[in-house]
């Protein structure tokens, strides 16, 4: 139809420009018409000038609306400026196109936004980066993780962690590692992983960190207790009979020495007595023994919690006032700051108090060679509104060598320790969905529960 109206055009203003050219030529050629000469030539000239200004419309308009296409402006309305009845169907075509490209626009603006904040709200550490390294992706899980508010460049790893830094330059497509980065002094465990595509020509690595610390911990819990379950119920299979048999040996030696003296006179008395007193040290050893088993099988067991909301003011007093002769004992000034005073805390109080008394007796023992002892105890808000309690002392503080073992079941640098308070405070505080954490450097060592 578009071609037929543009024929139909065309063929009529042909036919009125031959004839008005046959008019021009008419007049020319007779003497006197000057005038009517010089006003056919104006209508000729005007003819000619609309038939090509109508050849060369259609090439203006799609110049213009290949141009407004390039320079991404979808808003003009070709319909309405259709000059001509024999254009209405391309300026509408024009229309459609610009409407489809303003829905593909709409369509890509929702899809970047959903993107922007699915990577946002992802859990796991994002960061891609170009060839040379520049930083596309940041997201807000590898801010906190990293504890860096602002990454331009890959580089910038350098200043957190020389090792992470090569660690992730290194890594390879697919593949994944893990390692242990030093955040504000303390060591996280990280799961990395790398891929890598192509866009537009160039070669982006995207790279994951995860923080693996909880299973890991997980992990390590579960393989201690069936590591403990199994000795339980080993040990406790072979002292008993032992214990039982060593205790019917020492009262049969006590109820026959007075009558088989005279029978049996190889066996003096001092023999038998020296026998009997072997027998109690064996049994001693076995029932201290059996004391050893029954101590450490609390770490298999899972208590269950009794919640309360209580004063975490009230509760840190009482245990200054639990602790108050044994500070005073060994000269160490202990003290307790709670903001803001009303602050309370839902849980089980007995066993955050004896979380919290834990970790002050293993303060007083890290005083033990500290000229001036101090003990701050801090308990606040933080922005979550998660409740933290902190033990601080200024001892001698924890080496690198034993920062990663204290958690381990058993694992002491006291003589007379157990090894069970942390790993025990460690489940404790797991039970409640919180965590305890520590950083150590020369002079001050914060233990820190979060509930």
């Amino acid at each position: 139809m578009l071609h037929h109206r543009f024929t139909l055009n065309l063929v009529i203003r042909v036919i009125l420009l031959t004839l008005t050219c046959l008019a021009f030529a008419f007049s020319a050629l007779r003497p006197g018409n000057e005038f009517i000469t010089v006003n056919i030539g104006v209508v000729l000239i005007i003819q000619v000038y609309t038939l090509m200004h109508y050849l060369n419309r259609v090439n203006r308009d799609l110049t213009g609306f290949f141009g407004a296409v390039a320079n991404d402006d979808s808003t003009i309305i070709y319909k309405r400026i259709a000059p001509a009845r024999s254009f209405e169907k391309l300026y509408t075509l024009f229309d459609e196109i610009n409407a489809k490209i303003q829905k593909l626009k709409i369509e890509n603006t929702q899809k970047t936004f959903y993107f922007q904040n699915l990577v946002e709200h992802a859990g796991v550490g994002l960061i891609s980066y170009t060839g040379k390294g520049k930083i596309d992706i940041y997201n807000s899980a590898a801010k906190n993780l990293l504890k860096l508010q602002s990454l331009k460049s890959l580089s910038g790893l350098e200043k957190l962690d020389h090792s992470l830094h090569a660690l992730i330059k290194e890594l390879k497509p697919g593949e994944q590692q893990m390692t242990r980065v030093k955040v504000n002094d303390e060591l996280v465990p990280l799961s990395i992983k790398a891929n890598e595509f192509i866009i537009q020509g160039e070669t982006i690595r995207l790279i994951s960190l995860q923080n693996i610390k909880n299973e890991l911990e997980e992990n390590e819990l579960l393989s201690w207790q069936k590591l403990i379950r199994t000795l339980t119920h080993e040990i406790m299979n072979s002292i008993g009979p032992i214990s039982s048999s060593i205790k019917t040996i020492k009262y049969l030696f006590e109820s026959e020495i007075p009558d088989k003296k005279e029978e049996k006179p190889d066996f003096t008395p001092e023999i038998l007595g020296d026998t009997l007193k072997g027998l109690d040290i064996i049994d001693e050893r076995a029932q201290g023994l059996l004391d050893f088993v029954d101590k450490f099988r609390s770490l298999t067991l899972t208590p269950s919690l009794h919640l309360s909301t209580f004063s975490v003011k009230e509760l840190l007093e009482g245990i200054k006032r639990l602790f108050a002769s044994e500070i005073e004992a060994k000269n160490i000034h202990l003290s307790a700051r709670v903001i803001p005073d009303s602050l309370k805390l839902t849980a089980d109080k007995q066993l955050i108090e004896q979380v919290v008394i834990n970790l002050i007796t293993n303060s007083i023992q890290a005083l033990e060679f500290t000229e001036r002892k101090e003990i701050k105890l801090n308990a606040f808000n933080d922005y979550h509104g998660k409740a933290w309690i902190q033990v601080i002392d200024n001892g001698e503080g924890i080496s690198e060598e034993d920062a990663d073992k204290i958690f381990v079941p058993f694992f002491t640098t006291k003589e007379t320790g157990s090894g069970i308070g942390l790993n025990w405070s460690r489940q404790i505080m797991k039970l409640h969905k919180g965590k305890i954490s520590f950083t150590s450097v020369p002079g001050e060592t914060v233990f820190t529960v979060v509930v």
